[in-house]
């Protein structure tokens, strides 16, 4: 485990079509400057038939943003909720993530994109401070 906290981000896009049968018309990696990597896309099915699920998996992955210390984690953290934790109460495992209760809506189209926020590299007892500061 190394000193600094790592937080990758996930995107679902659910739309008035796709919530009709219980699905997401879009998800996958998403990063800080509003950018998104869909893995339900036919550019990533294209990939995988190229190089294979993981490798393409892999490569559509961006690096996770890295903190310093709880602190600084939660201090970004605040900034994206409120959230809904993945676990209820929070577990003791550090599997635990934090997906915004509130979407951006596109009302145009009723398409709604959540982000979810997921730590590693971090011990259960950081990872579950950090949850309970945010949710």
């Amino acid at each position: 485990m190394s000193n600094t906290i790592k937080i990758s981000m996930t995107f679902d896009t659910v739309t008035p079509e796709s919530a009709e049968d219980g699905g997401t018309a879009d998800h996958g990696f998403a990063s800080p400057g509003g950018w998104t990597y869909s893995i339900a896309d036919y550019a990533f099915r294209a990939l995988v038939a190229k190089d294979g699920y993981a490798q393409a998996l892999a490569s559509m992955t961006p690096a996770p943003l890295e903190f310093a210390d709880a602190e600084e984690a939660i201090e970004f953290l605040s900034k994206s909720g409120p959230f809904e934790t993945s676990c209820s109460p929070v577990c003791d495992n550090g599997h635990c993530w934090l997906t915004q209760a509130d979407g951006d809506e596109d009302f145009g189209t009723g398409a709604v994109t959540r982000l979810s926020f997921h730590l590693s590299d971090v011990s259960p007892a950081v990872h579950r401070e950090i949850i309970e500061a945010v949710a």
